[in-house]
């Protein structure tokens, strides 16, 4: 390292500390997450206490599709990952070539995942949407089994202010149905559905020598939003989180998943063949490993009546030998 070099980076253009510690902080929250049971089994026809199918997808108005292309189940985040230790395992496919769920009903009638013509289509895990590639008949009746994820681990810049909240989004209602009518009708993307975890790093960062050789102990704060329709759900959330003190997790190094080309997500929201979970990421590309030290909570608010929130600071430890 000369005495015109900048250091504890290569490029101007890579993922650096930052960005590696929020983006593994919430991957490993939703993997490990999902092995607490963090989902919900919508099975084909299950119907809720008032009637209603969960199954049954709605007909979507997002106006970058043509009308009868996309339709969306009531809940988003829905869960592509197999290998989830936790019993009953969620509804995907033992097929690693097409993670996530098996296919999709149109009229009482299965259509696989790899259907091929009039009925083809791929799903958005994210957004909870089956997209087709032509659209069918605006008046069909579309269903799915699938899994979707309880408790959202999100960024930060998903939290209230910058999205509109959508409460009892498990209370199915006759608008669900009807596209172009209520709360529904909103793009998915602009919605977040509760409970949540939003994580975000803050500005205080402090060092540490690590050896006399060189590189340092990096200490980062992060906040982790936690969010519920009510008081007892954020109490559980706060808990999640403050009970992580002192757990070391592994991680994988962004940089070098970006240039290998190993996204387990597309730029639709669906796993590629042989997508990697969290885990198989880390095994294959690890990173440094993150400490989780000193938890605090910091507030625990009641919004208004059908929001609750409480923050919980974590610092993490980081070791950098480029420093």
């Amino acid at each position: 390292m000369g005495e015109f070099d900048l250091k504890g980076f290569n490029r101007v253009t890579d993922y650096n500390l930052n960005n590696h510690i929020q983006d593994n902080i919430i991957e490993f929250f939703d993997w490990a997450l999902l092995n607490k049971g963090n989902y919900f089994n919508v099975d084909l026809g299950e119907t809720s206490p008032g009637g209603d199918d969960y199954s049954r997808l709605r007909l979507s108005s997002d106006p970058n599709y043509t009308a009868g292309q996309v339709w969306e189940g009531f809940r988003g985040n829905w869960v592509w990952q197999s290998g989830v230790n936790y019993s009953t395992s969620p509804i995907v496919g033992t097929d690693n070539a097409k993670p996530g769920i098996s296919g999709v009903y149109v009229d009482d009638t299965f259509y696989p995942s790899d259907t091929a013509g009039a009925y083809a289509h791929h799903v958005d895990y994210f957004n909870g949407q089956v997209v087709f590639d032509t659209a069918i008949p605006t008046g069909s009746k579309v269903q799915a089994e699938f899994s979707y994820k309880w408790i959202n681990v999100v960024y930060a810049n998903s939290i209230p202010w910058l999205r509109e909240v959508q409460y009892r989004s498990l209370d199915l209602n006759s608008s669900f149905l009807q596209a172009g009518k209520g709360e529904w009708d909103t793009p998915p993307e602009t919605r977040l559905q509760l409970p949540a975890i939003a994580i975000e790093i803050v500005p205080r960062r402090s060092f540490q020598g690590y050896a006399l050789g060189g590189g340092q102990w990096v200490y980062t704060d992060v906040l982790f939003h936690c969010i519920a329709e009510n008081e007892m759900t954020r109490n559980e959330l706060v808990d999640i989180v403050s009970f992580q003190s002192d757990k070391k997790i592994g991680t994988y190094d962004s940089n070098v998943v970006a240039r290998s080309g190993d996204f387990p997500i597309d730029y639709r929201g669906t796993p590629v063949s042989g997508a990697l979970a969290f885990p198989d990421l880390v095994k294959k590309h690890r990173g440094s490993h993150v400490r989780f030290l000193n938890p605090s909570v910091q507030g625990m608010d009641m919004i208004n009546s059908n929001m609750y929130g409480g923050i919980v600071k974590i610092t993490t430890e980081v070791i950098n030998l480029n420093i």
